[in-house]
């Protein structure tokens, strides 16, 4: 298993891009402040308060008997937003794809969004169909109502499977009181682990057990990166030496961390970043805007940007070596093209994106997977995760908060309670 996961950094040093650029030098003199950044997750740790480090050493016997339940059902959906539902949704695309032809067959409810459940509800036999309902809290509106719409359509259509359909995966609230009310089977949500870093816990592992995704070896994945991030040895530690690098360009005006993965199966990956870094250093002026883009298709609508806009990137490459299914390009017409593989275009892409962004100075830094499976899947989630609790530290930021977003939600409870109106006063009208 010799190369499964490399993280490559040269194109954020001087010798590479110049004087935006650090040095092997500078990242060594830093060390004390790496490990302070270290020490203080460990001892996070130790005190009971990362939850999404201890999960490793669950019992993953707890999800057999929702597998066995799963085994009965055509359709799986599962309800929930932002990160009781993003990180499921990436690990099973980067298992699966998004064609979404495997069975069971499974939809994701994580909107408001009227006309997506309506779809949702047409595309599935409800009397078929595994629901999972997610909430850490309980109370999340959007999951919530989503539930009680399904919940009431079956009820008024008469619709009863066999089996109970309704699994809860939840820390308490009004999910917890349905949930004992109705006699649903459930999971529950750790207190020490937050939403966004809640993929690795039951939130995750119960409905992709259901999705036939291996979860013994997406643990082993994470274990295995988790043990390669004990050590102090900054260069052997690839989370704490990204979470520098990103610290670092942050200081010198990278505010836009660029996520750009060259195959379709981890763009979904790059949209549950998007919420792991910006709701955990999104705070008091500080933090980077993340942004996803998808390799090759982005480089012709983004790329000119990138190249020739504003110097306010770090981009990060995701590259895999092997893919699952590739094919050959055959043409009896004059083209460089022919006799290459579709797998060489995709990565000559990739590698002449990253040379002539790094030729304009632009940082990048780039992991490549030998292949794109369970087991490295959760070596990069949790590298992601480890790395935004180490960048906590280091811009002095709680990571596992998010103050502004719970001001949002009290405000739309108000417009919903109606004590809060919408008034406009400088529109324009079109009648």
């Amino acid at each position: 298993m010799k190369g499964i996961y490399k993280f490559n950094f040269d194109n954020v040093l001087k010798d590479k891009i110049g004087e935006t650029g650090i040095s092997v030098d500078e990242i060594d003199e830093l060390r004390d402040f790496t490990n302070l950044a270290k020490a203080n997750v460990t001892k996070k740790y130790e005190k009971g308060d990362l939850g999404f480090i201890e999960v490793l050493n669950e019992d993953l016997e707890l999800y057999e008997e929702v597998k066995e339940l799963s085994k009965e059902f055509d359709y799986i959906i599962i309800i929930g937003i932002g990160g009781s539902i993003l990180g499921s949704k990436a690990i099973h695309q980067g298992i699966y794809g998004s064609s979404n032809t495997y069975h069971p067959k499974v939809f994701y409810l994580d909107n408001s969004d009227p006309e997506k459940i309506y779809e949702t509800l047409k595309a599935v036999k409800l009397e078929k169909t595994l629901i999972f309902v997610i909430s850490k809290s309980g109370n999340t509106v959007e999951t919530l109502a989503n539930y009680f719409v399904i919940k009431k359509h079956m009820d008024k259509n008469n619709i009863t499977p066999a089996k109970p359909n309704f699994v809860a995966i939840t820390g308490g609230g009004l999910l917890q009181k349905i949930a004992d009310k109705e006699g649903y089977m459930c999971y529950k949500v750790p207190e020490n682990v937050g939403g966004r870093f809640s993929v690795l816990s039951a939130v995750g592992l119960a409905p992709l057990a259901c999705l036939n995704v291996d979860i013994h070896n997406l643990i082993k994945g994470a274990k295995k990166m988790n043990d390669i991030c004990q050590t102090d040895n900054i260069f052997r530690n690839p989370a704490l030496l990204n979470s520098l690098i990103h610290y670092k360009m942050d200081n010198t005006g990278k505010k836009i961390s660029l996520m750009m993965p060259y195959i379709g199966r981890l763009h979904q990956f790059g949209m549950w970043y998007r919420q792991l870094w910006a709701e955990s250093l999104g705070k008091d002026g500080n933090g980077q805007t993340p942004v996803i883009a998808l390799g090759a298709t982005d480089q012709h609508s983004q790329l000119q940007l990138y190249m020739d806009g504003p110097e306010d990137k770090i981009m990060t490459f995701l590259k895999v070596n092997t893919f699952k299914q590739d094919y050959s390009i055959e043409t009896d017409y004059d083209s460089d093209l022919k006799g290459h593989k579709l797998s060489e275009l995709i990565n000559s892409e990739q590698l002449g994106t990253e040379k002539s962004i790094t030729e304009k100075g632009i940082p990048n830094v780039k992991i490549t997977l030998s292949e794109l499976n369970e087991y490295t899947l959760g070596m990069l989630t949790y590298a992601y995760e480890l790395q935004t609790a180490y960048s906590g530290e280091l811009f002095c930021i709680n990571a596992f908060n998010q103050p502004a977003v719970e001001h949002a939600k009290k405000l739309s409870h108000a417009v919903l309670k109606g004590s809060i109106k919408e008034k406009s006063y400088n529109e324009i009208k079109i009648e």
